[in-house]
């Protein structure tokens, strides 16, 4: 009984008088800005109602759970790519956060974080704490065999305390840090921060990142 009620748009035009059609016809082409007794504009409306009659059949044939499925195939595509990007391909990337504080003198802590997907080795860690004049005061060093990947690398060594130095002056902090990476090619780092203007202040330099896809 459903069924017998159905009646489709193309029905419906198919039923129209042709008067009435040509007369719908030239308001939707007029709206369009064409001129139907224009033999050009006239082909130009046809092929647009052929295109727009085209998009209704496919946007009716579109499934719901075809287009979910869609999306979740690319999301796990997406996901593999990422993973692939982080785990798998060969990737150095190394960074470097300090964190420098005033508590009743100055307060250094660094902090080697090696996010890429391979370990590296022969690492070496320095900080210097230098006055204006560039003149060390104070330094901290490490030396390890390897940071694994996706781990960081810190601890007491990586830590130290400058008594006796006045916190209304400026300081610099020379920070170094030199490795071996996955393709057995060395990596070094130098940057300096000058401090002393705030009671805190926190650093993070990255080191240059190399990549191998083939």
């Amino acid at each position: 009984m459903d069924d017998e009620l159905v009646v489709h748009e193309d029905d419906i035009v198919a039923a129209r008088p042709m008067g009435l059609l040509e007369t719908t016809q030239r308001r939707e082409a007029a709206d369009m800005g064409l001129d139907l007794n224009d033999p050009e504009q006239a082909e130009a409306y046809r092929q647009a109602q052929e295109m727009a009659l085209f998009v209704k059949e496919r946007i009716r044939d579109i499934n719901p759970v075809r287009v979910a499925i869609a999306g979740l195939i690319l999301m796990l595509l997406v996901g593999l790519l990422a993973s692939g990007w982080y785990w798998v391909i060969p990737r150095d990337d190394v960074e470097i956060h300090t964190v420098y504080m005033q508590r009743g003198g100055h307060l250094v802590m660094t902090e080697l974080q090696n996010d890429g997907s391979r370990e590296i080795r022969d690492v070496v860690v320095e900080v210097e704490f230098l006055d204006s004049q560039d003149v060390l005061i104070q330094t901290m060093r490490i030396e390890v065999d390897s940071v694994k990947a996706h781990s960081s690398l810190a601890g007491d060594d990586l830590e130290m305390m400058i008594l006796g130095y006045t916190v209304w002056d400026e300081y610099t902090l020379r920070i170094s840090v030199r490795y071996t990476m996955f393709d057995n090619t060395q990596n070094f780092l130098e940057v300096n921060h000058v401090v002393g203007t705030y009671a805190s202040e926190i650093f993070v330099d990255q080191v240059e990142t190399t990549t191998r896809l083939f």
